[in-house]
């Protein structure tokens, strides 16, 4: 399977001098983020000319989806109280709808004005 970005591109372009958050392992997390790419563009991507619009995105999503296997997909703390130690968590359902909201909101971010996201009649 092509992955839109490389660990090279990730270092040089997307960082842009920042500490790369996925050490190792980065053609993993590129091969899920390209996939979950594809599903939202469907047909429109040409694999041969990955732009640098895809390559971000592929990045960012890497990260994102590294961040929440770091995290084991854990259910967030709603609430807390300290005196006589009481803690309630998240629904692991409302974990995944957060989780797909932000891939959402990657892709769009990313993508919205290129014309990949389109699922119309073309002509």
């Amino acid at each position: 399977m092509t992955v839109f970005a490389d660990e090279n591109f990730y270092k040089t372009k997307y960082l842009c001098g920042r500490k790369a958050v996925i050490d190792t392992a980065f053609n993993f997390y590129a091969r899920k983020a390209t996939q979950i790419i594809i599903n939202y563009c469907g047909e429109n991507i040409d694999f041969k000319i990955a732009v640098d619009e895809i390559k971000l995105c592929c990045c960012e999503l890497a990260e994102l989806l590294y961040n929440n296997e770091q995290s084991g997909g854990q259910c967030g703390i709603l609430s807390e109280t300290v005196g006589d130690m009481s803690v309630s968590y998240e629904n692991t359902e409302i974990t995944k709808q957060i989780l797909q909201k932000n891939i959402r909101s990657v892709v769009y971010s990313y993508l919205a004005d290129t014309g990949l996201l389109y699922r119309g009649v073309r002509r």
